[in-house]
C-alpha cells in the first residue's frame, strides 16, 4: 500500500488574527512533508492556487517543490496541478519546470497538469477544466 499527502498552504481563520499565519502554514506544511518522507510515505502533492483567501495559499508550487526536493530523500513530490494552457502559463515554460524539478529531485518529480479552477485567466473568468 502506498501513502501520499496534499499540501497546498492551508491557513483558515488564523490568517484574521496572525499576520505571520501565512508564513507558519507553509514552515509547517514543510515538516509535514519531511516526516512523511521520514516515514516512508510515497508521494506529497502540492496545489497551486492564485488570489484565494479561502484554503489555498501557495501560490508557486515550483519553488516549494524545489525546496522539498533538496529536504527530502525518497518522497516523490508532485504538481497538483501545473496548468499548462497558454493564457495561464506558456506550454514550453511548464516543461522547463517539470525537467528541473525532475533533475532536482533526481527523477522523483510527478507531473499532475490540468486547466485548474480559480482567477488566473487572462480574461478574468472562473471556469473550471474544460471537458
Amino acid at each position: 500500500m502506498e501513502f501520499g499527502l496534499f499540501v497546498q498552504g492551508y491557513v483558515g481563520k488564523r490568517a484574521e488574527t496572525d499576520p505571520l499565519a501565512e508564513h507558519k502554514a507553509l514552515m509547517e506544511e514543510t515538516e509535514y512533508v519531511i516526516q512523511a518522507d521520514k516515514s516512508g510515505f510515497k508521494y506529497a502533492w502540492a496545489s497551486e492556487h492564485h488570489f484565494l483567501e479561502e484554503y489555498s495559499h501557495l501560490s508557486a508550487n515550483d519553488v516549494f517543490l524545489g525546496y522539498l526536493a533538496h529536504a527530502t530523500e525518497r518522497i516523490h513530490l508532485g504538481s497538483g496541478i501545473f496548468n499548462p494552457l497558454a493564457p495561464v502559463n506558456h506550454p514550453v515554460k511548464v516543461a522547463e519546470k517539470v525537467a528541473m524539478l525532475d533533475h532536482l529531485s533526481e527523477g522523483r518529480f510527478e507531473f499532475g497538469s490540468g486547466g485548474g479552477r480559480g482567477r488566473t485567466r487572462s480574461s478574468g473568468s472562473c471556469r473550471g477544466s474544460p471537458t
